[in-house]
């Protein structure tokens, strides 16, 4: 099973339609249209207009709002609970557009995602395998354990350089 299959196996039962969840990364909009359909409303955010396209065409429901920003914006669209934030790390698959994720603007948008999440989940999946993907996941893998950030799953295929994917819980204080 690939990352993507196990962690929207894992989601699924966590996301009810009274839920607002946000997808950091939309990409082609896999995920985006897995939370649309769970959700009451997704926030959801990509630096390539492509990516934003893509995912607006797929969509079948009109409950996501789409925002072509970086994710290190978060905290100027999203003022409501949120039950799950998911980062999908990397580049746009298949592709011309460039651009990825980097590690230091991930982790002020993990951050913030982690700020304003009180009583729910962040599904975080590094892509090892390409330019500074390990550098993400070091940086981000350090200060979740130096913060002492509750992982409650880890999963990753057999393979070299395969993704890994951190499910962490936070209940409000």
């Amino acid at each position: 099973m690939n990352n993507n299959t196990f962690v929207h196996k894992y989601i699924k039962p966590l996301i009810h339609n009274t839920d607002t969840t946000v997808d950091m990364t939309v990409g082609n909009g896999n995920d985006t249209l897995l939370l649309s359909n769970l959700s009451k409303k997704v926030y959801g955010f990509d630096i390539s207009i492509e990516a934003i396209r893509k995912t607006e065409a797929r969509l079948e429901k009109n409950n996501v709002i789409l925002i072509h920003d970086n994710h290190i914006n978060v905290d100027k669209y999203v003022k409501e609970d949120i039950k799950l934030f998911i980062f999908n790390l990397g580049y746009l698959p298949h592709s011309e557009d460039t651009s990825c994720t980097k590690a230091k603007e991930t982790l002020v948008a993990f951050k913030k995602a982690y700020q304003i999440l009180s009583n729910g989940y962040i599904v975080i999946t590094f892509y090892i395998g390409h330019i500074g993907g390990k550098d993400e996941f070091y940086l981000l893998d350090s200060y979740i354990k130096q913060n002492k950030i509750k992982i409650i799953e880890k999963y990753r295929q057999d393979k070299i350089n395969s993704p890994i994917t951190y499910i962490i819980k936070k209940k409000s204080s």
